[in-house]
């Protein structure tokens, strides 16, 4: 059985629910967040949209998805981390988003370790991609952190981007 809830020893994944809106407006509206990622999302509204069809339609579509990331000690959400199908590329990425104040303590990675041993574990996944602008040096480190080499460049969702992998 697929798992619905992850931990580590600071962080709680679990799956997003239609309450979660105001968190992913926040995720997916800050330009310093999003400057790699996405266009900005500008109103609850539509933060609602990319909820439903992200993560919950994907819950669906594939048993899996992005899961919500809570610090396990106030249960605040305060990014996404997961494992998302790119039927684009037939291939599973993990892919994380938080907000700028959790950045740089260790938050992204934790998180990442999990999510990996979970596609592993529990997905049978046997290759996983992640999809980086090459300007995102942070990015870059935490997917080598997880043990991903750099592969081909390619032009995916509007923007040229490399992508990293590894075998599970």
């Amino acid at each position: 059985m697929i798992r619905t809830q992850l931990e580590t020893s600071r962080l709680r994944l679990r799956l997003f629910t239609h309450d979660d809106v105001q968190i992913m407006f926040r995720l997916n509206s800050d330009p310093d967040i999003i400057k790699y990622a996405d266009t900005p999302a500008k109103d609850l509204q539509e933060a609602q949209q990319r909820l439903e069809e992200g993560p919950l339609s994907d819950y669906e579509k594939y048993g899996y998805g992005r899961f919500a990331v809570e610090l396990k000690e106030t249960g605040k959400v305060i990014g996404f981390c997961g494992i998302k199908y790119l039927p684009e590329i037939n291939l599973p990425e993990v892919g994380y988003r938080y907000l700028t104040q959790y950045w740089g303590q260790g938050i992204g990675t934790e998180a990442a370790k999990v999510c990996v041993d979970f596609a592993r574990d529990d997905l049978k996944i046997k290759k996983l991609v992640a999809l980086i602008m090459p300007e995102n040096i942070a990015s870059i480190k935490l997917v080598e952190k997880l043990g991903m080499k750099k592969g081909p460049s390619l032009h995916i969702f509007d923007v040229d981007a490399v992508q990293y992998e590894m075998t599970l």
